[in-house]
């Protein structure tokens, strides 16, 4: 058996071609004093270079200058500035400038929101106009709200069209037939024209005027 294996390996290898052999570049090694960097200066250099939240090396000369993102930072302008009340000034105009920005821009929306106020206001007045005129128009919506007897209900008088003049007219005519029977009534009980109890004479009952069609303005 390991002859056989054998012979399948060199015949495998004699099909397979001999890689050609290329230039051979042989890079000489440097020492670290060569690439200008020592041990401490590389282990240095590798702790700057890290990443993913490792602590990195600072170097003494930088532990007093402040990032230009940080609260401590000021550059040269800042520090050797000694107008500290101009400065204060300064500060103070920006804080009031500041606030009159606010207060413009509250004035402005205010104005702007009592703007669409009004004019929302001014486009329902508008919609209920044009509704309550169409319903005139229509006549088809005010007919529910209106009386079925010819006279107010609150003041008791008589409607000023053909209605109320025929309801004035049929009233007229029960108050006058009322007192044309009141005055029968007591000319029966009264029939003597005195009162048997009292000796005083009778009361007469006064009657209306009989009403006439003509005084009334009814229509047919």
């Amino acid at each position: 058996l390991a002859r056989t294996g054998l012979a399948v390996i060199a015949m495998a290898s004699s099909r397979r071609p001999n890689p050609e052999i290329g230039e051979v570049r042989n890079i000489k090694p440097t020492t670290r004093d060569e690439r200008g960097q020592t041990k401490d200066e590389l282990e240095k250099w590798r702790l700057k270079q890290r990443v993913g939240g490792f602590q990195r090396y600072v170097d003494s000369a930088e532990v007093l200058n402040q990032p230009p993102d940080s609260l401590g930072y000021a550059d040269d302008s800042d520090r050797f500035n000694r107008d500290v009340t101009g400065m204060e000034k300064m500060k103070r105009d920006s804080e009031v400038a500041k606030k009159e920005l606010m207060y413009y821009n509250r004035r402005i929306e205010r104005a702007e929101k009592e703007e669409q106020r009004w004019k929302q206001a001014e486009k329902e007045h508008a919609q209920d106009e044009a509704f309550y005129e169409r319903n005139r128009v229509e006549e088809s919506k005010w007919l529910r709200n209106k009386t079925s007897v010819p006279y107010n209900l609150l003041s008791m008088q008589y409607s000023e069209d053909a209605d109320g003049e025929k309801l004035r007219y049929e009233d007229d005519q029960i108050r006058y037939r009322a007192s044309m029977r009141a005055a029968h009534l007591h000319s029966k009980q009264t029939a003597t024209g005195y009162n048997p109890i009292t000796g005083e004479p009778a009361s007469v009952v006064e009657t209306l005027d009989r009403p006439r069609r003509d005084d009334y303005h009814l229509l047919g």
